[in-house]
């Protein structure tokens, strides 16, 4: 006898159905994450580069910063600068000149403070965490500029950058291997005379600080004089894009995109991108 239901109507028995696997509708990717392909992208680069892209809520959407992102002129007069004919450590290779190509680029905030000193016009602090580098996988970086208050000053032997801009740019790479990697690069840019001592340096020469760099970027101690690995130096290129409404307590904030080129000699004994060199 079967059971019935209080209707009287009889109730199905139902049989068990066998699991079967099915496949998903494609989807595209979140709007924020697709945003972030739009960002900042350089005409040209090393392909082991990694270039900053910023996040989706970045006024650089859309947008590129100017200049190439690895420039052949740029390593062409640093390595005639560091490097001459029958002075050690001679005459690099191109090898060897494609083993210290050092590029980089973030996208980062920036504010412009008091000045420290009577003979500068402001303090302009850069950070960020957006982006990269040929040498190492990824990084943050801190960067602190002073503007000279006149730019026409004349240098003395007491202050001998009386008219120039100075400043330091800390760069930490990021990975599992090198966790205390530091590249220290001392900051350096001669304004035109007449120029306004407020206005923001598009580009400024840089200087590799072997005597704070940590790391990868430490220079080797008791290396034979003359070996090169103290030695780097290139160009640094600022894109600026102030805020409509700066921060409070600042006298200016917005984006920046920097963007590094150069040489570094590193002693290549350890590496930041490398597993099998560390």
């Amino acid at each position: 006898m079967r059971s019935h239901d209080r209707r009287g109507r009889r109730l199905r028995t139902r049989t068990p159905r066998q699991l079967s696997l099915e496949s998903l509708e494609t989807r595209e990717l979140p709007s924020s994450v697709a945003a972030t392909t739009a960002g900042v992208r350089p005409v040209a680069r090393p392909a082991s580069a990694i270039v900053a892209r910023p996040d989706s809520s970045s006024g650089l959407i859309g947008k590129r910063a100017p200049g190439r992102f690895l420039d052949p002129e740029v390593l062409r007069r640093v390595a005639s600068a560091l490097y001459r004919p029958g002075v050690p450590p001679g005459t690099p290779t191109p090898r060897e000149i494609r083993r210290q190509t050092f590029t980089a680029r973030w996208v980062g905030q920036y504010t412009i403070g008091a000045p420290r000193f009577e003979d500068r016009a402001s303090t302009i602090h850069l950070y960020g965490v957006s982006g990269g580098s040929n040498q190492f996988l990824k990084g943050k970086f801190q960067m602190a500029i002073f503007p000279p208050a006149d730019p026409a000053a004349t240098p003395t032997p007491g202050n001998p950058y009386a008219n120039q801009i100075t400043g330091v740019a800390d760069l930490f790479g990021e990975n599992y291997l090198q966790s205390g990697s530091m590249t220290v690069l001392d900051l350096n840019g001669t304004p035109a005379a007449g120029s306004d001592p407020h206005a923001l340096p598009t580009q400024l020469t840089w200087t590799y600080d072997s005597n704070t760099s940590a790391g990868p970027y430490a220079s080797p101690a008791g290396v034979a004089k003359g070996s090169g690995f103290t030695q780097g130096a290139g160009t640094l290129q600022l894109h600026w894009i102030p805020d409509p409404h700066p921060l409070p307590g600042t006298l200016g904030s917005g984006q920046v995109v920097i963007t590094f080129q150069g040489l570094i000699n590193t002693s290549q004994i350890v590496s930041g991108v490398s597993k099998f060199i560390s």
